[in-house]
């Protein structure tokens, strides 16, 4: 079984719509022709060298990908670097390239929702624009309780915070990835805690400072991780056994920690 690139597009776009990708971004196709038919998708946050790699010993024909591969301005695409290598790569071994990044993270239904319901928090709005979202816990909530959630759901075995741990949660603002620019709009709407990947140092000294206001940093990588899980369920649920789609297991975290 097969599916057209064209209409993994098609469905992706309907799902999660370019018109809500912030200017800066790059979004869609970014390698391939839109004709090919594909049998295996390769799901990953980032797309380098070694998730190419994986495509091709996996015999997949497409990489989507969370952060675009292209993305400050290309000039030249040559194996001068690791984003034109990546690039070569995948085109030389037939692997297309689709990138849903901030139209992902911003639209209804999309990462950030995503996130909030796997944390039991009800989204209740944007915390400015489409971007991020105020949500409000279903059920009793303490800090303790939320930061053990994430821990759960994210598999982590820790998060940094600000937080007075017995504390109750009544508004939280929720932004995966770098939410430093949504912090003040977050406490302008009344956020108690705001949970995301990571801020600037000066805001985490003014969030510590703020006897008003608690921070949960989670980190930009563990952040957005699971978008591979919502995007293996839509195109599962989409295209079924048509389109096999699995996973990345070479995608990693740039950082490790060293004990």
């Amino acid at each position: 079984m097969a599916v057209e690139l064209k209409d993994i597009i098609n469905f992706m776009e309907e799902s999660f719509p370019p018109e809500y990708a912030a200017d800066y971004d790059n979004v869609g196709l970014l390698a391939g022709r839109r004709d090919k038919t594909v049998e295996k998708a390769l799901l990953c946050l980032d797309c380098d060298r070694l998730v190419v790699d994986e495509a091709v010993r996996e015999g997949a024909q497409l990489i989507i990908s969370h952060h675009p591969v292209i993305f400050d301005g290309m000039k030249s695409v040559t194996d001068a670097g690791p984003d034109g290598e990546t690039l070569l790569t995948a085109i030389e071994n037939g692997v297309s390239i689709y990138c849903a990044h901030t139209n992902l993270d911003s639209c209804p239904g999309g990462l950030t929702d995503y996130l909030c319901g796997r944390l039991g928090l009800e989204p209740l709005e944007p915390i400015e624009g489409n971007d991020g979202r105020i949500c409000r816990p279903r059920g009793e909530l303490k800090l303790l309780e939320l930061c053990a959630r994430i821990k759960t759901e994210l598999e982590l075995d820790r998060v940094s915070t600000t937080a007075q741990m017995n504390r109750p949660v009544k508004r939280v603002a929720v932004c995966n990835g770098s939410g430093g620019s949504l912090a003040a709009a977050a406490r302008a709407k009344g956020a108690d805690v705001y949970v995301t990947g990571d801020v600037k140092y000066h805001q985490q000294r003014e969030f510590y400072l703020a006897p008003d206001f608690e921070y949960i940093e989670v980190g930009h990588y563990d952040s957005e991780k699971i978008v591979t899980e919502l995007l293996f369920d839509r195109l599962k649920e989409r295209f079924g056994s048509s389109l096999e789609a699995v996973i990345s297991k070479e995608n990693c975290p740039p950082m490790t920690e060293v004990g």
